[in-house]
């Protein structure tokens, strides 16, 4: 009796290990919102960013390659389960040119306006080139202005997907990174951090007076940075690299100035990938998402394939709740952008071998819950 007694308790556990197992996955809706062929390493460049509009419907930027593609469009009124067809609200420079667009991000303006940035660049041509241009919208992305620029600076320089933000005071912060050594070679080294502020409702644009430069002396880039407004007043910048771990810098002048980077050693990047650091409205505390895995293919490319995220209560100084958003060894992700919804919801997407997904789930899921 007693045997029978254990071996029905551990059924019960396994039982309930999956019941636990299936709720978890059921948590997390996926919808895919831009559907492609599959293809290894899937569509790194294309992923733009989503916003909520004031009338509650969902407007999400992303970028189409080639002739009749663009900076593209689509909306949805039902939280993101269904999709207009695209809308090419920037087309494509003509393609006999190595110019292109790319990285779009979307910004509600205190004065009811919109506005979208994105990139012009010419890479692979050497020495590449590249600055980030802006256009504004007064009726929530139906039309938009002429472009103009957002960052008055030299050389190869990006604002990438979903990188501007509002400060409490006003002011709008685009973070970037430029490539300040080799400019001509070598992709993925000479980067350094650094911000382009304005305020005057995006009109004008000033760069951040330093760099965060961690290459000079120790021959560590900084890639892709995002940024957050703490609690006291400073900005934290979190940042890629190809050390090992994302990196953090502090400005206590709303981005005017910044310290010296350094790496967040709680926080593994074995494979680099863009970064994201949001305040989720209704806990306070701040969310971290950053690719925290990688695998290889069967030709042995690497591949990003843990896509992860943690939370901090204490303004960045610690983490705890490290769950994976995505865990697919034979996917390559990331370039995700994140909105809150107002009734908790939490909408991210980002590509993979096939398009881009859009993961839905309550905040609860950050915390475990």
């Amino acid at each position: 009796m007693i045997q029978r007694t254990n071996l029905t308790f551990a059924t019960l556990l396994v039982i309930a290990a999956s019941i636990s197992s299936v709720v978890a996955a059921e948590a997390i809706e996926d919808i895919h919102i831009v559907p492609k062929a599959e293809k290894l390493r899937g569509y790194r460049g294309i992923n733009g960013d989503l916003i909520q509009r004031k009338d509650g419907s969902l407007l999400f930027c992303y970028t189409e390659y080639g002739d009749g593609g663009g900076i593209v469009s689509k909306t949805s009124t039902d939280q993101g389960s269904t999709w207009s067809e695209p809308k090419v609200i920037v087309a494509q420079p003509p393609s006999s040119g190595p110019g292109r667009y790319n990285h779009p991000s979307l910004l509600q303006l205190d004065n009811g306006d919109l506005l979208i940035s994105y990139n012009y660049t010419t890479h692979p041509a050497k020495p590449y080139y590249a600055m980030t241009l802006y256009r504004r919208s007064a009726d929530q992305g139906e039309t938009w202005s002429e472009q103009l620029p957002m960052t008055p600076y030299a050389g190869y320089t990006l604002v990438h997907n979903d990188k501007l933000l509002s400060l409490k005071d006003g002011r709008i912060i685009a973070v970037a990174a430029t490539k300040k050594y080799m400019p001509s070679s070598h992709d993925h080294n000479g980067y350094v951090g650094l911000t382009f502020y304005s305020d005057d409702q995006g009109y004008s644009w000033h760069p951040s007076k330093n760099e965060v430069d961690l290459y000079d002396s120790r021959k560590i880039e900084v890639q892709e940075p995002d940024a957050v407004e703490l609690k006291d007043g400073r900005l934290l910048m979190f940042a890629r690299s190809y050390s090992g771990y994302p990196l953090k810098a502090y400005s206590e002048d709303r981005g005017e100035t910044w310290s010296k980077g350094e790496l967040i050693r709680e926080l593994k990047m074995p494979y680099a990938g863009l970064p994201t650091v949001r305040r989720i409205p209704s806990t306070g505390d701040l969310l971290f998402i950053w690719i925290s895995g990688k695998s290889k293919s069967e030709s042995g490319l690497p591949l990003r394939s843990v896509l992860s995220t943690a939370i901090s209560q204490d303004e960045g100084e610690t983490f705890v709740h490290q769950r994976n958003l995505v865990d697919d060894p034979t996917n390559d992700l990331g370039y995700q952008c994140i909105e809150f919804l107002k009734d908790g919801t939490a909408l991210i997407v980002y590509h993979s071998n096939d398009g881009l997904h859009m993961s839905r789930l309550n905040v609860d899921w950050f915390y475990g819950k």
